[in-house]
């Protein structure tokens, strides 16, 4: 009996060891959507560039779910996310020890969930909604200008307005919340670039990082993304000390590859007469242009007329197929290779171009024909 009873105490002593090391949580809800009929629970690496999948369930009957887990008690927050067996966006959450968050959505579920018992979780579902709402008017926009659908230049404005809408949305988030892991996640949503290379650098910005790591520095001082985002300074410093290296030149350089994968740099072209142009396939007018300035370059190029010509596309292949239907004679390079050229040169529109004197003098040229042959005959 003694015996027993000593091993029940040891027993009892190995539970209450083992429940240290971790907290009962749980994440449960309902989902009801003729879209989903699992959800999967996964854990987003500190390095927020995987994922671990914990564990996952068929939602019930009436769309329940339910996920217990332990959380270290000895951690800061971090971030979950909940996905599905669809193409429906994955719902992100932050989750920290002996949490109970309840989930609640019916319908389209990543536009219409309602979250409980957690501030955070349910700021960023208040982000979502407004970001990925401006995110998918651009994705249909988008759409229907690579089928050609509708007036492509009233097309193009549409999308870039929506574009816009989501990244001032993300930089006003990101404002308002410096200190929390949702303000975090908000900064971590590139989409709307990925429609609008050009656009990239004019969201979230080296100040948005310093904001944000000094307010969970204050709230989560041992958060593992405070390193992260410390590493993202330092490569934004970087940067800017090389930009700053590279403009003691005549004019910013960049290099960026053709269609066939071939690099090719703006200063290889010194000495010359150049134009420097920011284009789009997916816009008439800038194939118009086009087929003026093949006009001009036949007439210059002997001369020293040269023309770098920088594609804004976001689909390579539509670019390739548009710069062989126009036969291109320039050297005509992939801009999204490297958007961060759209921000050296100040490209908030299209078209845009700039032209570059022998001596390596820069300004901003006009694209109507009779206006830039005049500024080509100047300089030449």
């Amino acid at each position: 009996m003694k015996r027993f009873l000593l091993a029940a105490m040891a027993s009892v002593a190995l539970l209450a060891s083992c429940s240290n090391n971790g907290a009962n949580t749980t994440v449960e809800g309902r989902f009801v959507s003729d879209r989903v009929d699992s959800v999967y629970l996964e854990r987003i690496s500190d390095s927020y560039d995987a994922v671990e999948r914990i564990d996952g369930v068929a939602l019930g009957s009436d769309g329940g779910f339910k996920f217990e887990f332990d959380v270290d008690d000895e951690t800061s927050p971090r971030l979950y996310r909940l996905s599905f067996n669809t193409n429906v966006r994955p719902i992100t959450l932050v989750v920290a020890a002996e949490d109970n968050i309840y989930l609640d959505s019916a319908g389209d579920l990543f536009l219409n969930y309602e979250v409980k018992n957690s501030e955070e979780s349910q700021l960023i579902k208040q982000f979502n909604r407004e970001y990925y709402s401006a995110v998918d008017r651009l994705a249909r926009l988008s759409q229907r200008i690579a089928t050609t659908e509708g007036d492509m230049l009233e097309l193009n404005k549409e999308a870039y307005k929506a574009a816009m809408e989501a990244i001032q949305c993300q930089v006003r988030f990101v404002g308002s919340n410096p200190n929390t892991l949702a303000a975090f996640y908000a900064s971590r949503q590139h989409v709307a670039e990925e429609y609008v290379p050009m656009l990239e650098g004019k969201g979230i910005s080296t100040p948005h990082i310093h904001m944000l790591k000094e307010g969970l520095s204050e709230s989560y001082p041992d958060s593992p993304y405070i390193a992260l985002l410390q590493s993202e300074i330092e490569s934004a410093e970087a940067f800017a000390n090389l930009a700053d290296k590279i403009v003691e030149s005549p004019y910013p350089d960049i290099e960026l590859d053709d269609m066939y994968k071939n690099m090719h740099s703006l200063s290889e072209l010194s000495g010359k007469v150049v134009l420097l142009y920011f284009w789009t396939a997916e816009l008439p007018l800038c194939n118009n242009i086009n087929a003026e300035l093949k006009t001009l370059y036949e007439k210059y190029h002997d001369e020293g007329f040269e023309v770098y010509h920088v594609s804004a596309d976001a689909n390579r292949a539509l670019w390739i197929e548009a710069t062989r239907a126009q036969q291109l004679p320039w050297i005509s390079v992939f801009g999204s290779t490297d958007p961060r050229v759209f921000s050296l040169y100040s490209v908030v529109e299209l078209p845009m171009a700039y032209i570059i004197s022998k001596s390596g003098d820069i300004e901003l040229c006009p694209l109507a024909i009779d206006g830039l042959e005049r500024e080509i005959k100047k300089r030449l």
